[in-house]
């Protein structure tokens, strides 16, 4: 039988992004036990914000003290539910994830956080509302070849089976942690489209930006922004010629519009390790590279997390 232990926000350290919030667990085993002779469950500490704004990534960490002897822990978030790595040391078991909404699907209001880790046998069930906050993103107008905004009918099948792969990449969920932040700038150049912007093509409206486009010269080595395995390449009609990286914890990193693949699908790439070079494959009115982070199956804003030095 599933055991719930609901959490109450302790007071917050002014200044700080994070709220800290200590869930304290009761069990009683067994019908009719009183509450003096419960074993009481080490505390398990939850942090993550209060609010978050569409299309920003937050961090989740979750420490369970070693006495409580965890074995799994789950989040659920927007209808994923998603395995975390616990790594243990000094005595106590911590697990983190990045996750996020995506710009164009979410809207604001007030989302459930679900958390439910196996503790000395028992399934711990904790809750922690966040407040979604909207935000505003600027519109981007572009002229295209008109063949790039209303395909050709006989392309229409090539996008689908596509669009496909591309969905079954961004919803690969593994349980081992292979990032680490910040992330790596995959090209140095300037930022010339940010994330978020509401797309209008051809006088057309589109779908929101979901990535950030860097400034960058044809034959541009592009690097890795984090450690993972590569689960997709290819050629596709919209992207280009395109890399896809799970880092695991349901965190995948998205390289479009190249011009040269260096790598392969089942290679496992480092930090900073050159994936292939910039151009302007697929749709594209300039060489660039279009960078993607989809968390939990959500494309959210990377730029908070680069490495800016």
């Amino acid at each position: 039988m599933e055991r719930r232990s609901d959490g109450r926000e302790g007071s917050a350290e002014k200044g700080r992004r994070w709220s800290s919030l200590i869930f304290l667990a009761w069990f009683l085993f067994g019908m009719g036990v009183s509450a003096s002779t419960a074993i009481a469950v080490a505390p398990i500490g939850v942090e993550c914000p209060e609010t978050v704004h569409i299309g920003e990534p937050f961090r989740l960490r979750v420490r369970l003290p070693a006495v409580s002897k965890p074995k799994t822990l789950r989040v659920a978030w927007l209808g994923i539910s998603l395995d975390v790595e616990l790594r243990c040391r000094g005595g106590d078991c911590e697990g983190e994830i990045l996750l996020g909404t995506e710009v164009g699907k979410a809207k604001p209001g007030t989302q459930t956080l679900r958390l439910v880790a196996d503790v000395e046998g028992e399934k711990v069930v904790l809750q922690r509302k966040i407040a979604v906050r909207a935000k505003h993103y600027p519109e981007t107008r572009l002229s295209l070849p008109e063949k790039m905004v209303t395909p050709p009918k006989d392309v229409l099948e090539r996008i689908a089976r596509e669009r496909e792969q591309v969905l079954k990449a961004r919803k690969t969920f593994t349980a081992r942690r292979y990032w680490t932040l910040p992330l790596q700038r995959p090209v140095p150049g300037v930022v010339t489209s940010p994330y978020g912007g509401r797309r209008i093509l051809n006088d057309k409206p589109r779908a929101p930006h979901g990535g950030v486009d860097f400034r960058a010269a044809s034959g541009t080595p592009v690097k890795a922004a984090v450690e993972g395995m590569v689960i997709l390449t290819g050629e596709h009609y919209y992207a280009g010629k395109s890399v896809y990286i799970d880092s695991g914890n349901g965190m995948i990193s998205l390289y479009m519009h190249l011009s040269e693949i260096a790598v392969k699908e089942g290679d496992l790439v480092r930090r900073g390790q050159v994936l292939g070079k910039s151009g302007m494959t697929g749709r594209a009115t300039g060489p660039h590279l279009h960078f993607g982070l989809c968390l939990g199956g959500q494309l959210v804003d990377p730029q908070s997390l680069f490495d800016e030095r």
